[in-house]
């Protein structure tokens, strides 16, 4: 924590609050408010208008307007360039009620309450700036001089006529400042004008009057018996007109005051001239009950339209750009004009629902909703949706009833009206503030227990009631003060009711009684805005059961059921539990079958995977080798060859590890010579073991037979599994690998001279991920011995340990191996050159397999996929085809059906599937499909040949 530096302006220090928080931190103290500047220190906010008086709070609404209560009234800073100072005026109503504001608050709704210094609460509700009012302010010799405003006029210079009971004041909606302009009429001003000169003309219950230049002349009207003078207007030829009830229309001659004798068009109560709530030329049009009549300007008179209909009295118009809109008894009708006649192109009818009104004028806005000036207040109509909404209080309007013939509407769009609380202005295309949804919330839960009522605590979850409780009841209030008697409520006690129940204005619900069990009770609530707002967390009411239904009861009724039944349950309870037995069993190796799949599969996959990339080592490598090399790169390629093909065989001991698990490894016996192969192991450890500086030993014997029949690659993978395991855990000394013929068959040894390998430890080495301890055999995954012994086993072997510590290992391999029958004779290429299509996706395969068969002097055509074979098939000849099976798009099963399809009789095209696929029923599938021969990745240019010697060489030799 740290001290604030103060404004050095304040002379002492008397905290009364502080509000807000993040950047915007706001001292109310005794002198001013105090906000925290981005420079850490607290300044006086806006000193200049707010005096050094007694400042109690502070309260940001959701418009982002600063209220500030103090000793002396209510500031408000709205953003603009003055802070406006809203005094209390206890005696006019809607105003602020005391001059002392202690404390203030914006709700959830944009709501503000103010606390009174002397006691009481005022609330300004959310839509307080939808409406501007002028008003007679008690003592204060600036305002208009009455209460009520009787009419109103917008000026030719943006100001406003304001007439009263034998007044008129001149009022700048601006700045509200008022000029106490006429006195001395007679009765209320009923109707204002302007004519051409700017000269005001008015028209009372006493008379007429003009008013320019300080100087008011009354109009005579007693030549013209002009008794019940009602509305004036300027006419098209710039003569004032003048509306009398029951008398007519009479035209005034604007500068010499005279009224002609007889009147212009006959009128009774409803005759009105126009509408100035409109951009539109609408002086030259009068109605008359439900006649209409427009100025001719060539006979200089008002003369009948056509094409109005005589469904009722007009009572108001308003003009559009195209023709205008009529106010009737039942409905609102659009005319278009059309030359001399008009043409209805719009009904909206009235619904018969609505209140009695008492219409004085109407306004379309540009969202087409209907603003309705009645003398009973004001209103808007939404035709799209039906909403009709009235404006009263809740809106900031303290009376809405309307007075005065027609409101006024000055340049900016805003509509300014007459009525009994003075003046009040609004913009009717301004869109309104948004207010936050209220909440919904629950003030009491009580019920009826033991014959008295009992209140329930509001938060308990759920609310537990006796099985003898009865009449529930629930109150629930929406926090939304705007008008809560316009607040309505339903309820739905979910178990209970079947659909919602609105209760009205009336936020309670009560139930006489409810069954056993739970339920739910929903509450929804809309305020003045028609949104209805859901309870946010629904209360859960939970009844118990009647004793006789309890759990308890039940359990006795259940254990004197069980114990008649359970004697003959007993026997059917043993072989249910038998049945489950099996059906457990029976599950549980189904569930092994399938993880065993599962990891097979994966397996499989990843095999799939590598053997593509390992097809262009191993390839390169070959081809490498038929290029002029020394001796070294030649030994060094050669090596390379051996130990890609050996690292695939060891990439597959996982899939071999699987295989084995599911039974599904099947060992490949091929006659092979033992001294090449354990020359090849030799040469494979040999680096390994010369980079630690060990020696590698060969011992063979010279019985060795010079062919076994047998698993080659199983065997080598034994073999170098114990040698590689040798090798990693001897640091000194040597490793030894030998043969011997025994009378069963072969032995193999690794001997080495390492650590040792602990008793304790002799036992568990075959088993999975098991090794001895020691820091060399914290590394590899303890999955080489297993799986040596388990491919011993496979062949009807044996497989055994001699160590002892500090006197090395020895790993003996003992398998039944027979010497083969005489070699049949190896089929050999016939050196002839084919003309070959390759399908190969892999660009790096093809490339191996290109360069393979290239070198044995073919001619091969490469594409990546099975429709582009398709397509060199059908302008080439091949001798044959080499067709990847996994293709992107059609796959070579696929290929080799349709190029079938497609052969004619008599010829038959040869197709060798090259796959990286290990699935045994792979090449089943592929003969099906009617390929030929069958080679899987990685493949060397022998294979090549001798695949291409069976199915070409092979399908030529019968013809």
């Amino acid at each position: 924590m740290h001290q604030i530096s103060l404004d050095s302006r304040l002379q002492a220090l008397k905290v009364w609050r502080i509000q807000g928080g993040g950047d915007d931190v706001r001292i109310a103290v005794r002198g001013g408010l105090l906000r925290v500047g981005a420079d850490g220190k607290a300044w006086l906010y806006a000193p200049g208008q707010i005096p050094s008086i007694d400042v109690y709070s502070s309260t940001v609404d959701q418009a982002g307007h600063l209220w500030i209560t103090t000793r002396n009234g209510l500031y408000l800073d709205d953003g603009g360039p003055q802070i406006h100072l809203i005094s209390g005026q206890p005696m006019l109503l809607g105003s602020l009620p005391a001059q002392q504001v202690w404390q203030s608050l914006c709700d959830i709704e944009g709501g503000l309450w103010f606390v009174m210094g002397d006691g009481g609460i005022a609330y300004l509700a959310p839509g307080w700036n939808q409406f501007t009012r002028f008003t007679h302010v008690p003592d204060d010799s600036h305002s208009l001089r009455g209460n009520a405003a009787t009419s109103v006029l917008a000026s030719f210079d943006g100001r406003l006529w304001v007439g009263g009971h034998g007044l008129v004041d001149k009022l700048d909606p601006i700045t509200g400042e008022v000029q106490h302009a006429i006195s001395g009429l007679q009765g209320n001003v009923l109707d204002m004008a302007e004519d051409v000169r700017r000269r005001l003309w008015i028209a009372s219950e006493g008379g007429v009057y003009r008013y320019a230049d300080g100087k008011l002349v009354e109009v005579d009207l007693a030549a013209s018996q002009v008794a019940h003078p009602r509305r004036l207007t300027m006419g098209p030829d710039r003569r004032m007109y003048l509306v009398s009830y029951r008398d007519g229309l009479f035209r005034i001659n604007a500068d010499t005051l005279a009224v002609d004798p007889k009147p212009v068009a006959s009128a009774d109560d409803t005759g009105f001239v126009g509408n100035r709530l409109t951009p539109y030329n609408s002086l030259g049009w009068y109605a008359d009950q439900e006649r209409l009549l427009r100025w001719d300007p060539v006979r200089n008179e008002l003369e009948p339209i056509g094409g109005v209909s005589d469904e009722g009295y007009i009572y108001a118009l308003e003009f559009t750009a195209d023709g205008f809109w009529a106010a009737r008894d039942k409905m609102f009708e659009h005319y278009r004009l059309d030359g001399g006649k008009v043409v209805r192109d719009q009904l909206v009818p009235i619904p018969s629902s609505w209140p009695s009104m008492v219409l004085i004028a109407l306004h379309v806005d540009r969202q087409e909703r209907f603003w309705l000036f009645c003398k009973n207040g004001l209103w808007r109509f939404d035709p799209h949706s039906g909403e009709l909404k009235s404006f009263g209080l809740r809106n900031g309007l303290v009376n809405s009833e309307v007075r005065g013939d027609s409101p006024a509407v000055t340049l900016d769009g805003t509509i300014y009206v007459a009525s009994l609380g003075g003046v009040f202005g609004f913009q009717p295309d301004r869109a309104p503030t948004t207010a936050h949804p209220a909440e919904v919330v629950v003030t009491g839960v009580s019920v009826r227990h033991a014959g008295a009522v009992r209140e329930l605590p509001v938060r308990a979850e759920p609310i537990q009631l006796a099985w003898s409780d009865r009449e529930l009841r629930v109150e629930v209030r929406l926090s939304s003060y705007v008008d809560p008697t316009a607040n309505r409520y339903r309820f739905r006690l979910r178990g209970f009711d079947t659909a919602w129940v609105d209760t009205g204005n009336h936020g309670e619900r009560e139930f006489a009684g409810l069954g056993a069990g739970d339920y739910t009770l929903e509450v929804m609530a809309a305020g003045t805005d028609g949104a209805w707002n859901m309870l946010a967390t629904p209360l859960r009411v939970h009844v118990q059961a009647s004793p006789w239904r309890r759990w308890w009861a039940w359990a006795i009724y259940v254990l004197l059921a069980a114990a008649l039944v359970g004697l003959v349950l007993r026997s059917w309870r043993r072989r249910l539990a038998q049945r489950h037995h099996v059906q457990l069993v029976e599950q549980q190796r189904q569930l092994a079958e399938t993880a065993s799949a599962a990891k097979t599969q994966f397996l499989a996959t990843l095999s799939h995977e590598i053997r593509t990339p390992m097809t262009g080592v191993m390839g390169m490598a070959e081809l490498l080798l038929s290029t002029p090399l020394n001796r070294q790169q030649h030994d060094y390629t050669q090596a390379m060859q051996r130990s890609g093909g050996m690292l695939l065989k060891l990439l597959n001991d996982a899939l071999d590890l699987a295989r084995i698990e599911a039974g599904r490894l099947e060992l490949e016996p091929v006659p092979f010579d033992p001294r090449q192969l354990l020359e090849d192991v030799a040469q494979l450890e040999q680096g390994l073991a010369h980079a630690k500086g060990i020696r590698f030993v060969l011992a063979l014997a010279d019985e060795l037979p010079a062919q076994l029949l047998g698993d080659a690659v199983r065997i080598k993978q034994i073999l170098l599994n114990l040698a590689n395991n040798a090798l990693k855990f001897t640091e000194h000394g040597s490793v030894t690998l030998s043969a011997q013929r025994q009378p069963e068959g072969l032995q193999f040894s690794v001997s080495d001279t390492g650590p040792g390998i602990p008793e304790a430890s002799q036992a568990r080495l075959f088993q999975r991920f098991e090794q001895a301890e020691s820091p060399q055999r914290r590394a590899g995954s303890g999955l080489g011995l297993a799986i040596c012994r388990e491919l011993v086993e496979m062949m009807g072997g044996s497989i055994e340990l001699e160590s002892r510590l500090g006197h090395g290992s020895t790993f003996r391999v003992r398998l039944p191996l027979v010497e083969p029958a005489a070699p049949a004779p190896v089929e050999r290429p016939s050196g002839r050159r084919y003309r070959l299509l390759l399908v190969e996706d892999d660009t790096i395969v093809a490339a191996v397999i290109r360069g393979l068969l290239e070198r044995e002097g073919h001619a091969v055509v490469h594409v990546v996929n099975g429709l582009a074979a398709l397509a060199e098939l059908a302008h080439a000849q091949f001798d044959a085809v080499l067709l990847d099976l996994d293709l992107p798009g059609v796959d070579g099963f696929q290929i080799a059906r349709l190029i079938r399809q497609r052969e004619p009789a008599g010829r038959h095209l040869p197709i060798v599937a090259v796959t990286a696929r290990q699935g045994s029923e792979d090449e089943a599938k592929a003969r099906a499909a009617g390929m030929d021969g069958f080679l899987r990745k990685p493949l060397s240019g022998e294979q090549l040949a001798a695949a291409l010697a069976r199915v070409v060489d092979g399908a030529a030799a019968p013809a």
